[in-house]
């Protein structure tokens, strides 16, 4: 009974529901439908339903990667899916509005701009942590000393020792006057912490839910809040790809060694990280910073269906690349111009290493990276397996700049996913690049192998529909 809610959330269920329906699409056209109507009206209807949804699909503003999954899905379903398609990807108006009034200027700060609301901020003194253990330590003594506001957004709350140390933390911060709001996200907490759990949170502040899994419409079910940020005070702020459950901190893992990292950033870039939260929480936010402290970042985010961000800034910095492309990604399976763009970094002389895991927590999205990385690889992009367990650890380095954040190197992360990250240069840069060099001496290069013509076929799939996955 444990699995059940696992195989009820997972791709291979909704797979079997899909086909099921499709069976009983066509058994209803072909036997009841000609009871009350002629056959070939209600095929011809059909038929109009799909070529009309074919041509909602072609015009729509989305990637090329996109619309060739729908098509595939098309030809396999050609009942169901023009249907799936609309209740899937209707998503209505604009969410989660951000505003950030900068006169500061900096790297991609006018892109971020004018495609997610953020821009340039000022900080005076950042950390980098390397697993979640030390990130915990620093966040729970943190807000515990909290005196008027604790803001947090993860996309997994899971009950445990991370969650029981959390919960004595707010409940000190509490005591100290500090206001708490809390989001979650429908999905990724769903059946990781139940009614008793919210009801913890709830007795310690506010508590709000991310598109929660019933009713809503199916459309916005595929949106989710991806997002890792906690803001402390108003002026500090920690981000990364580190959840509260205990497998980040190591506690518990079925994967071998959790490998993660987060960031602790303050002054300004924190407000903006601030901002980000209320967006979500009230629908808009808007800030004002001015660049002042000691060094200046770029902190930025994706809130769909609005144009990716992050995909743009990774292609930007990855084309002027000139020494190296360094990365730690869980998941590598994005879009055919970052594809593009990192091989021709690589045939250009640019050195371009990727630390994937060696023990992969989904084996269906493992299978595809692996097949990308077989395609990548002859241009020249190296790949190496993390051989203590997972990474997790979501990190691109180009040069001397480092994007870090909730970002994950895939389709869903930069395009579906409510997400948030910061770029920085200097010394926060060089502490990435250590953690990547750690983890390149616990790593192997990534063997391909000869491959089966059934593995063959299984991965041409799987790449058709990465970015559904």
């Amino acid at each position: 009974m444990r699995k059940l809610p696992g195989l009820i959330l997972s791709k291979e269920f909704l797979c079997f529901i899909l086909i099921a329906a499709q069976i009983a699409a066509i058994i209803f056209l072909c036997v009841l439908v000609p009871a009350f109507l002629p056959l070939w009206l209600a095929i011809a209807a059909a038929w109009s339903v799909a070529l009309s949804t074919s041509v909602l699909l072609l015009t729509s503003r989305r990637s090329a990667d996109f619309k060739c999954a729908w098509f595939a899905i098309f030809c396999a379903l050609p009942i169901v899916a023009p249907l799936l398609y609309i209740i899937c990807t209707v998503y209505g108006k604009k969410r989660c509005i951000l505003e950030v009034n900068s006169s500061a200027e900096y790297t991609l700060s006018a892109a971020a701009a004018a495609v997610c609301g953020s821009g340039a901020a000022g900080y005076d003194r950042a950390e980098y942590y390397p697993d979640g253990t030390t990130f915990f330590n620093a966040l729970f003594e943190r807000i515990a000393s909290a005196k008027s506001e604790v803001l947090l957004e993860f996309f997994i709350f899971s009950r445990g020792k991370i969650f029981e140390r959390l919960i004595e933390s707010l409940e000190t911060a509490k005591s100290n006057g500090a206001v708490i709001k809390i989001i979650i996200d429908g999905l990724g907490s769903a059946f990781k912490i139940g009614g008793r759990e919210k009801n913890r949170l709830k007795k310690l502040g506010e508590l709000k839910t991310f598109h929660r899994i019933i009713p809503l419409p199916i459309a916005r079910h595929n949106l989710r809040d991806h997002r890792k940020i906690a803001v402390i005070d108003g002026g500090e702020a920690y981000i990364g790809g580190i959840n509260i459950a205990d497998e980040y901190a190591n506690i518990s893992c079925n994967y071998g060694y959790w490998k993660d990292s987060a960031v602790y950033v303050g002054g300004e870039a924190a407000q903006v990280f601030r901002a980000m939260f209320y967006s979500v929480w009230d629908g808009e936010s808007r800030v004002s910073v001015k660049g002042e402290g000691k060094y200046l970042c770029l902190p930025y985010c994706d809130s769909p269906p609005a144009r990716s961000f992050c995909e743009d800034a990774y292609i930007s910095k990855i084309l002027s690349a000139k020494r190296r492309v360094h990365i730690l990604t869980p998941y590598f399976c994005g879009g055919e111009k970052l594809m593009s763009a990192l091989k021709f970094c690589a045939k250009s002389g640019v050195e371009v290493q990727i630390i994937i895991p060696h023990i992969p927590d989904k084996k269906y999205v493992y299978a595809v990276t692996r097949a990308f990385a077989k395609e990548l690889s002859s241009s020249g992009v190296q790949f190496y397996e993390f051989m203590p367990g997972f990474m997790h650890s979501k990190c691109v380095i180009c040069d001397d700049e480092v994007f870090l954040g909730s970002y994950n190197f895939d389709f869903r992360s930069m395009h579906l996913n409510y997400e948030c990250g910061i770029l920085f240069n200097g010394d926060m840069c060089e502490r990435a690049e250590r953690d990547f060099q750690d983890c390149f001496k616990l790593s192997a290069p990534l063997l391909h192998g000869k491959a089966t013509p059934a593995k063959r076929l299984t991965r041409f799939f799987l790449k058709i529909f990465a970015p559904l996955i």
